[in-house]
């Protein structure tokens, strides 16, 4: 399995039969030739979405919020759905921000690309009762994830909450115990994200892109 993170919360996968690009905002995509491809669009913030990936020869599985009459391989979802279809079998589950999170089960991996699932808890900036509500509400979402390690998980890192800033990415490793765990949305501070690594280097393996094309065989 090849995994390229592109910029952002952008990853592309390549597998033997398929490839997948979740929540494509810019950077450089090269198509592997031959090989079907499946989009995946969280939610429709700038830099999540980018209204070219329909002209990209793709299906798209996106957020409902996300309209593009006429384009018939167009799949809108909402948390709750699951998808069968051409060897994807797709969860779709909620967020704490805008839009969804996907579980992707293909060729026998399980991966999971959070979007924008986070705990935004902003504890420098936010009252108790706030970083509660957030608390809540990142770990009602996780109680619906369904257990058993995840083999490529994709999940935001981002040293803009403050203090602790990857207390959500923690609890999703501890939880789910993923083989492999690519940060995503963390472009605003790169540099924090090698401090993420270090704390959880004995609870999963951290594939640690820079800030341009970062490729990975895993």
């Amino acid at each position: 399995m090849k995994v390229t993170y592109i910029y952002h919360s952008g990853v592309m996968i390549e597998l033997k039969t398929c490839v997948l690009l979740f929540d494509y905002w810019k950077g450089e995509v090269e198509f592997p030739v031959g090989k079907p491809r499946y989009i995946f669009i969280s939610h429709a913030h700038h830099d999540h979405y980018n209204p070219a990936v329909f002209d990209m020869d793709a299906t798209v599985i996106a957020d409902s919020a996300i309209a593009h009459p006429g384009y018939a391989r167009l799949h809108s979802v909402n948390p709750g759905d699951e998808l069968q279809f051409d060897g994807l079998e797709i969860s779709v589950f909620g967020s704490t921000d805008e839009g969804v999170s996907f579980l992707v089960d293909v060729e026998g991996k399980r991966l999971f690309h959070a979007g924008d699932l986070n705990y935004w808890h902003w504890k420098d900036e936010s009252t108790m009762d706030e970083i509660k509500d957030a608390k809540d509400r990142f770990e009602g979402i996780l109680a619906t994830l369904p257990e058993g390690q995840t083999d490529l998980a994709m999940f935001p890192v981002d040293a803009r909450i403050g203090s602790d800033f990857f207390l959500g990415a923690m609890q999703y490793i501890v939880k789910f115990k993923p083989a492999n765990f690519l940060p995503i949305h963390f472009t605003a501070h790169p540099g924090r994200v090698d401090e993420f690594a270090r704390a959880v280097e004995t609870k999963t393996h951290v594939l640690r892109a820079d800030l341009g094309i970062s490729i990975f065989e895993i």
